[in-house]
């Protein structure tokens, strides 16, 4: 198939690092693994979107993702947001449109009250995308049910990783384990917990010990200029796209690096009612995790099973979180087999070669892809 893949990007990587390479380029991975022809338009860049797409026909369009592709940032943090002839004119393109969804649609009364911005984005979703998008992958569970009650077709799409970053790691039972994330009002609680001194640190993202964000913000900003105020050639397109997943997955790697040598990754709770990504990508090197257990998604508890492929705890509560990093640390080789059995289980059902495929699948026929034995 021909396949356009359109990704919303941001221009510095202190906004960018907030998506991780596994909710960007890793469907363009997965797509060409599965044989597929994919043309890569970057938002950033959508000024030569005419320009690029040419008289072009493709089988499918995939957009990355819908609902911040419509937000309004400073122009030195993002693209201007994608408006509904900009998606009624790529539905043109295609008689198949995807349309990816890498936060949850539907929040608490908390949450909102807490961000206000949470709340702008499903009208917006549904005036500018919904008419036009045909399929639906979403990252929580329950949006699913949402979006089939606005009339299009959605399938749930837990997080994956590129086969070529797995590889196997050991624990650190001597360290404490690591959270790297954002550490936003809720959080706050388990970096002031006494019980969590010295079993849980806040780690800043790998890359930052490196010139790669540097060159991130090159390719993104005096390079992209540059490329822009030229005439359109193809070949000088393509080797820009190719640049910049190359760089994208060295900050990926090396975000990575930045999970070893600790006793664990802790996904700490989070307005996004999924697994975050930093749970499969530290199992795909063999990390072992501990994660809040996420209220009211059964099929997300079925992902992994506790205490063999994950430690969880209840209730947003750091003493639980504490209770269950101290046994990690005491039980001799438990982290070492979570570790192992998490890395298995992201083999088989977590790749980005496998849950693209998954998606194509359910595109094709309908068939709701299963994540579990």
């Amino acid at each position: 198939m021909k396949i356009l893949y359109v990704q919303h990007d941001m221009r510095v990587w202190a906004s960018a690092r907030q998506w991780s390479y596994t909710t960007h380029m890793a469907y363009v991975e997965g797509l060409r693994a599965a044989g597929h022809e994919v043309l890569v338009l970057f938002t950033s860049c959508w000024s030569w979107a005419p320009k690029i797409v040419g008289d072009h026909r493709f089988d499918q369009v995939w957009i990355n993702d819908v609902t911040h592709v419509l937000g309004q940032r400073p122009d030195w943090e993002a693209p201007p947001p994608l408006t509904e002839s900009d998606f009624a004119w790529l539905a043109t393109l295609a008689p198949v449109r995807v349309g990816i969804v890498m936060e949850t649609l539907h929040y608490d009364p908390a949450d909102y009250a807490e961000v206000p911005e949470l709340g702008r984005r499903v009208p917006l979703m549904q005036r500018a995308v919904l008419p036009h998008v045909t399929h639906f992958c979403v990252v929580d569970e329950l949006d699913v049910r949402h979006v089939e009650n606005w009339g299009a077709q959605a399938v749930w799409t837990p997080c994956h990783v590129p086969r070529r970053f797995f590889r196997a790691s050991r624990p650190d039972v001597d360290a404490p384990a690591v959270f790297i994330g954002s550490g936003y009002a809720r959080r706050a609680k388990y970096l002031q917990n006494p019980r969590l001194a010295g079993l849980l640190a806040f780690r800043a993202s790998g890359e930052h010990a490196t010139p790669v964000p540097q060159l991130f913000d090159q390719l993104h900003n005096p390079v992209r200029e540059q490329l822009l105020a030229s005439g359109y050639r193809q070949a000088e397109w393509e080797h820009y796209v190719d640049t910049a997943q190359q760089v994208r997955a060295k900050l990926f790697d090396l975000f990575l690096d930045g999970l070893s040598n600790s006793l664990a990754t802790v996904n700490l709770p989070s307005f996004v009612k999924t697994y975050a990504g930093r749970v499969v990508e530290s199992m795909a090197i063999g990390q072992p995790v501990v994660s809040w257990r996420i209220p009211g998604h059964p099929q997300t508890a079925r992902l992994f099973a506790d205490g063999e492929q994950i430690l969880l705890f209840d209730d947003d509560d750091p003493d639980k979180l504490a209770a269950a990093l101290d046994r990690l640390k005491r039980e001799a080789g438990l982290a070492q087999r979570i570790g192992a059995a998490a890395l298995a289980n992201a083999q088989q059902h977590h790749s980005s070669e496998h849950r693209v495929a998954q998606i194509l699948t359910w595109i094709r026929n309908g068939i709701t892809p299963k994540y579990w034995n």
